[in-house]
């Protein structure tokens, strides 16, 4: 692992450690002050690193926070999650409406020209800030929408403060130029320190946004959120590009894990337990967040062994079914599936992903010391953080922890951000939208994952009619191209978004369920799990489990498509500036 990455991980030492922990904030030891600051190499390196705390990936709670406010993920406390549970709020002050990043990337960038440092230099940390300028505000716009749009530094008397809010779409434009300065300023990977922002992060990023706002303003047009009625296509066409160029710099899926305890083909979940010091020798990670024993920058890698996660989690039964059989159909009409009365019977004969990211009987669990313990039932009894579906998270699970201890709570596993599969998912749904999506586009991006996951091509005909598709409103194309895209990233921090720029006001809502609960009766749980006694207060109609029975009934979650698509404005910045409008609904 490489000296400087290790640095940019000192200031998030705490958070990896303490998962019990919300939230610890401490002064980064690589940070300096703006004071008296020449812009030498070494202190733009020292300014840029104080922004890679930012980025995602705090593991002591990513495996289940991620998708959280998704179907992805039923939590059994969801007033973490006002959004997406509809419990938001308008804040007296705070409330994410923060723009301290922004006014630290603009210093650096009011204040480079001071420099003396070799013009390498300079464009490598401007091309990092900018990336970070563009990372902040996107935040920023995904919370709120309409936004201010700051170039410089303001004062405290700086009348930008008293400005409205630009729409949404000019907002999404300036990031995408800012984008573009990034990327003509940033080496490329084979020249740039592993660990540090390179040219193809920000072309993935780029591509990232750009899908985000066109596919935002396409299906919320008409509504309150929409953009300002512009051509969406530009989106489509940025990401495209922006995609298919990271196609181009020649990386590759990670297909060549091997080992005597893990079934064969498990690549894919090896990606999400890999040991910080070989994660650079993985072509399909473009950058990943670091962490290191010998530096004591760990987070506790087993809890997701000895735990449901913060407050309680469980993989939902709609993310479950969700993936397809083994023969390329999804389960409501293949032949090969076998239901859902039981966790075997749900997971056999199906894609392999679907193993690789919920736990199933006989997995390994704890490999150490040569005693492997291995995965037998659910933590749905456990207090306080039970699982809360019966179905359990295997994917950024690492039994593998050998070197470090019984415990786990010396593991530093790293955490993939960027990865290459993320652009062909990108590129094959741009391409739908543009309506150029043909077989050869299908085989260079979704047809890749699915020969890695070992599950039959996606024809650009479909060839089968699912009745419970998502979006039965678009082509079949479309719903498979939105299906692959979901089992591919689920627990990486996308679904969310993707529901929200999707305006999927239905999925949002629906209720959130588990597994069948009579497959519990009589098992070994310790302390006992009573059936009948469980039954009363969060089983269904039809069987399932529903954690959230007792606070939305039978009924949906309570996201108010009228204004939870975005978060409010804090009274008190209503208040300093007359000129700021409240977001809809509230």
């Amino acid at each position: 692992m490489k000296k400087h990455t290790l640095v940019i991980m000192m200031a998030v030492l705490f958070v990896a450690m303490l998962s019990c922990e919300d939230e610890l904030t401490t002064i980064p030891k690589d940070t300096i002050t703006d004071q008296g600051i020449t812009f030498s190499a070494n202190e733009m390196e020292m300014y840029a690193n104080q922004f890679y705390t930012s980025l995602p990936g705090t593991m002591a709670a990513w495996a289940w926070e991620s998708d959280a406010a998704s179907d992805n993920d039923v939590p059994a406390s969801f007033t973490s999650y006002p959004l997406a549970f509809g419990t938001q709020t308008i804040p007296a002050s705070g409330g994410g409406w923060n723009w301290g990043n922004i006014r630290n990337v603009n210093f650096f960038l009011d204040n480079i020209s001071v420099s003396e440092a070799p013009q390498s230099a300079q464009d490598k940390y401007l091309g990092e800030i900018l990336f970070f300028k563009a990372f902040f505000y996107f935040d920023l716009m995904k919370r709120f929408g309409d936004l201010p749009w700051l170039e410089t530094t303001l004062d405290v008397d700086s009348p930008e403060l008293f400005e409205g809010r630009l729409s949404r779409s000019v907002v999404a434009d300036s990031i995408l130029s800012v984008l573009d300065r990034s990327i003509e300023k940033l080496p490329v990977k084979s020249q740039t320190q592993y660990g540090r922002i390179h040219r193809d992060v920000a072309l993935l990023f780029k591509a990232r946004v750009a899908l985000y706002e066109g596919t935002w303003e396409k299906y919320h047009a008409g509504t309150p959120f929409e953009g300002d009625g512009r051509d969406v296509d530009r989106f489509f066409t940025q990401a495209r590009d922006a995609a298919e160029e990271v196609m181009e710099s020649g990386y590759t899926l990670y297909s060549d894990f091997s080992h005597p305890e893990i079934p064969e083909g498990f690549s894919y979940w090896r990606l999400f337990s890999t040991p910080s010091s070989e994660i650079s020798s993985i072509s399909e990670v473009l950058l990943a967040r670091e962490y290191s024993a010998d530096l004591d920058l760990i987070y506790w890698g087993q809890q997701i062994r000895t735990s449901g996660g913060p407050n309680g989690h469980g993989i939902s039964k709609s993310l479950v079914d969700a993936y397809l059989c083994d023969d390329g159909l999804p389960i409501s009409v293949s032949p090969e599936y076998l239901g859902d009365e039981t966790l075997e019977n749900v997971t056999t004969n199906r894609d392999p992903r679907l193993k690789m990211t919920v736990s199933t009987p006989g997995m390994p669990i704890k490999i150490f010391n040569g005693v492997v313990d291995t995965y037998e039932l659910p933590f749905l009894t456990l207090n306080p953080w039970p699982n809360t579906t019966g179905y359990q998270i295997y994917k950024w699970l690492s039994p593998f922890i050998a070197t470090e201890d019984a415990s786990g709570n010396n593991t530093s596993n790293a955490v993939p951000l960027f990865r290459y599969a993320e652009a062909l998912l990108i590129a094959a749904e741009a391409h739908e939208e543009l309506g150029t999506c043909t077989q050869a586009v299908l085989d260079r991006t979704i047809n890749l994952l699915r020969d890695r996951a070992r599950v039959p091509h996606l024809d650009v005909s479909v060839g089968f009619s699912d009745p419970n598709w998502n979006f039965p409103g678009l082509s079949p194309l479309m719903n498979e191209i939105r299906r692959e895209r979901r089992v591919e990233l689920a627990f990486e921090g996308f679904r969310r978004d993707d529901l929200y720029r999707w305006a999927a006001t239905d999925l949002i809502r629906a209720p959130r369920l588990g597994s069948k609960l009579e497959q519990w009766r009589d098992r070994s749980f310790e302390p006992a799990y009573d059936v009948d006694e469980v039954s009363q207060r969060i089983e269904n109609v039809d069987g399932y489990i529903s954690p959230l029975l007792q606070t939305f009934g039978e009924g949906e979650v309570g996201f108010d498509p009228s204004k939870n698509y975005l978060a409010p404005l804090p009274v008190d910045q209503l208040t300093l500036n007359p000129n700021l409008e409240q977001n809809p609904g509230y």
